[in-house]
């Protein structure tokens, strides 16, 4: 068994591929990227959620502001997502401001069917968007294929976020 899972609801320990994981008891354990090649979705105990600790073999990964948590969903082949993402003020780097960036990817994640406990909290110096969402595939797949399919989602979230900021119409140019 890849993923092994001992003690009590309060005191869990995680093993993977013989290596114990770091994390809080009630969780998220730090899955390191290089551990997830041989793993399935379905290898994942439902009771425990995971974040990525570091990138995949791949390369993939997530932004640093970008907190991913994943457990293994109610189906064979489905992970259950928490993002929340996090932005100081003080480093945004953006082209528009940074509230107008993430109302307007607030406002991309409610047009999309499937995003689930979608928030934004407004801060001085820290601003904050969330949601949820379920990733499933019907054919067999191992989990770095699943995780690079959701980092390619939460990257097209931002992306179409950003692209509600352009205008669509206006005066032509040369």
């Amino acid at each position: 068994m890849y993923v092994q899972v001992t003690g009590e609801r309060d005191n869990l320990s995680v093993i993977v591929m013989g290596e114990p994981l770091a994390g809080q008891p009630s969780g998220p354990y730090k899955l390191p990227g290089r551990l997830v090649k041989a793993l399935k979705p379905q290898d994942l105990p439902m009771e425990v959620c995971f974040t990525l600790d570091g990138s995949l073999p791949s390369g993939y990964g997530f932004y640093p502001e970008d907190r991913v948590v994943f457990q293994r969903g109610h189906k064979e082949q489905s992970l259950w997502i928490r993002v929340t993402s996090t932005y100081v003020q003080s480093e945004w780097d953006g082209f528009f401001p940074l509230e107008v960036t993430l109302l307007a990817r607030k406002q991309a994640l409610e047009e999309q069917t499937g995003f689930v406990q979608i928030g934004y909290e407004a801060g001085e110096q820290i601003s904050v968007i969330h949601y949820e969402f379920e990733w499933e595939r019907t054919e067999p797949t191992d989990l770095e294929s699943a995780l690079e399919a959701i980092c390619d989602t939460v990257c097209e979230i931002e992306a179409r976020g950003n692209a509600n900021l352009w205008p669509r119409k206006g005066p032509s140019f040369g």
